[in-house]
């Protein structure tokens, strides 16, 4: 079994590898692309302008389900649920009734329905697997997990 693992894991850093490779190709070609159309005709002959590639990966880094009042109230809701969630609750319907008063009752309404959506995705930790293969790295299945491959062996009564 041993021997298994520490194939598995040679196969796995060689493909990190060639997936990194293959990265950094595929994005310096599609970066020179992007550069070069997005330059003005007369000025396709000169170079690129690099900071357009930066910006592209600044927007990239950004996060907003990382902003400050979203982590906050986290961090707030790991140490006390209880009290945090009767103080957003006491904000909300203050909130609610405010906006009611203004007439944008129904936007607000929506805004804070976004808002919990938001707040109740969590977040997990490292090497914490997701139930979703596509989010984990080298889209690793759950142990177990039901695969088209599974149901059309079992429907067409195949051997492994």
């Amino acid at each position: 079994m041993d021997k298994v693992r520490a194939d598995l894991e040679a196969y796995r850093q060689r493909k990190r590898e060639e997936d990194a490779a293959a990265a950094v190709v595929t994005s310096k070609s599609i970066e020179e692309e992007v550069l070069y159309y997005l330059q003005p005709k007369r000025r396709r002959s000169e170079s690129a302008r690099p900071w357009i590639a930066h910006a592209y990966q600044l927007l990239d880094a950004i996060d907003p389900l990382d902003a400050w009042p979203l982590r906050k109230w986290r961090s707030s809701f790991d140490q006390s649920p209880t009290a945090t969630l009767a103080a957003t609750a006491l904000l909300y319907l203050v909130g609610q009734i405010y906006f009611v008063w203004i007439e944008f009752g129904a936007v607000f309404f929506v805004f804070a329905c976004l808002t919990g959506i938001c707040l109740g995705l969590g977040s997990r930790r490292q090497g914490e697997v997701s139930a979703y293969s596509v989010f984990n790295s080298n889209c690793e299945r759950l142990l177990g997990s039901m695969t088209a491959e599974h149901f059309e062996r079992d429907m067409l009564h195949r051997k492994n």
